[in-house]
């Protein structure tokens, strides 16, 4: 083989590689739902303050520390507390199907009435598949059962 052609096959498989390592972007879908109101919440870039946990009702104090998710729209990234802990992890949205990925948490001991419920609402996170927003309330749902409920943050 000679130089010339030798060159040419090392351009031709450089310009190769770069056309398939380039990624195209799609344009990011606009996550807003269908005829949200104007005071109605995203469900991104809010914070949701957990008022339901299975069925039952979730009051924890303000010296407890609030027990939250917050869903950035940037990255994907889902952060939050369960009022002494903090999690993180990523989310994938589509419509109204969420499930979140990854999701992983400090391990601080803590004292409070809702350290008995931490495993329950990491657990129920691991199971989410929807959501439903009506007002400034947050459903996250697995099939049609709603696994939890938050109140978006007064501001």
């Amino acid at each position: 083989m000679t130089l010339a052609g030798c060159a040419a096959g090392v351009l031709g498989l450089a310009g190769s590689a770069a056309v398939l390592g380039q990624t195209t972007s799609a344009p990011r879908e606009i996550r807003q739902e269908a005829a949200a109101g104007a005071s109605q919440p995203s469900v991104v870039e809010t914070q949701w303050n957990l008022v339901e946990l299975n069925g039952s009702s979730v009051n924890v104090s303000a010296a407890e520390g609030q027990v939250y998710i917050y869903l950035q729209q940037d990255g994907d990234k889902l952060s939050g507390s369960d009022g002494c802990n903090r999690f993180f992890g990523s989310y994938d949205l589509s419509g109204m199907s969420l499930e979140f990925h990854s999701v992983a948490q400090t391990m601080m001991a803590c004292q409070g009435s809702f350290t008995g419920r931490e495993a329950e609402f990491m657990d129920a996170l691991k199971l989410v598949t929807g959501y439903q927003i009506s007002g400034d309330v947050l459903q996250l749902k697995v099939e049609d059962r709603v696994l939890a409920r938050f109140q978006a943050r007064k501001k």
